[in-house]
């Protein structure tokens, strides 16, 4: 195999032109991160909104980028301070580019698999299945990917994420896979300015008729606190679907699946646009 060290060419590579180009890791592969460097690239993303036609587009830019794009005859040595090649890393974040958004639903903590998995919303949960199915009964997610989606299929990170109708999702924070839910990072400024963004942006989307859905006592609480002082808006709660939840339901005939199923799709059907 062709191979030079230190950077001197290879006389036996006879076909340089063929070699890969060197490409940056995605900001998302947090396999190599630790803890702190995670924590603090999630501080540095700012989450802005760009309008397009008929709604909003989601940007996440790191904090510190000019509001001008930078122009390749500026490039040159970076600033003291600056780092032109830092990636701020997005909790996943499901927002529709078009449309009204009627319901803002909020899910419990991601974790770092949860960052850098090309996965679906909630994949890593056991439950993740029964939140699509009971969206999808509630007549909130598009019919085509309504099937697909209830089989964990489909890719969150992908070009073509799952189609909801009138429905934003996100996580409620973050928290290292295994430990206790840690408050002080939890409510750290930068995810609850993330939360109020993407509330006010889907309030403006509702015209006034948004609903915010939490799973989970953690993502109640987040709420509850981020949304202290907004006039108007609803929070209803759900449990998560996790094994130690259904295990306590005690339904008829149903499994207690069926039973989460039904009754998320009933909360969530406040969601339906059933204006004009």
């Amino acid at each position: 195999m062709p191979h030079s060290s230190k950077g001197v060419p290879n006389p036996h590579d006879t076909q340089p032109h063929l070699k890969r180009p060197v490409v940056e890791p995605s900001a998302h592969d947090t396999a190599e991160f630790s803890q702190d460097e995670i924590l603090q690239r999630l501080e540095m993303g700012k989450i802005q909104f760009q309008s397009v036609e008929g709604g909003s587009r989601l940007q996440v830019s790191h904090v510190n980028t000019p509001n001008l794009e930078r122009r390749s005859e500026d490039s040159g040595p970076p600033g003291e301070g600056e780092r032109r090649r830092f990636h701020p890393i997005e909790i996943p974040t499901l927002f529709p580019e078009q449309g009204p958004i009627l319901l803002l639903v909020v899910g419990g903590l991601a974790d770092e698999m949860t960052l850098r998995a090309p996965a679906p919303f909630w994949h890593d949960d056991t439950g993740g299945a029964l939140i699509w199915s009971a969206l999808a009964r509630a007549g909130l997610v598009h019919r085509k990917d309504a099937a697909v989606m209830a089989l964990g299929q489909g890719g969150f990170w992908e070009l073509d994420p799952p189609r909801t109708q009138g429905v934003a999702l996100t996580y409620a924070g973050f928290r290292k896979r295994g430990n206790l839910v840690d408050f002080e990072a939890v409510i750290r400024t930068w995810n609850q300015g993330r939360l109020q963004s993407l509330v006010d942006e889907a309030w403006e989307r509702s015209m006034k008729r948004l609903k915010v859905v939490t799973l989970g006592e953690a993502a109640r609480f987040m709420m509850s606190a981020v949304m202290y002082g907004m006039e108007g808006i609803p929070i209803l709660s759900l449990p998560e679907p996790d094994p130690d939840h259904l295990k306590t339901i005690r339904p008829g005939n149903e499994s207690a699946s069926e039973y989460w199923i039904e009754w998320a799709s009933d909360v969530f059907a406040v969601g339906h646009d059933h204006g004009p």
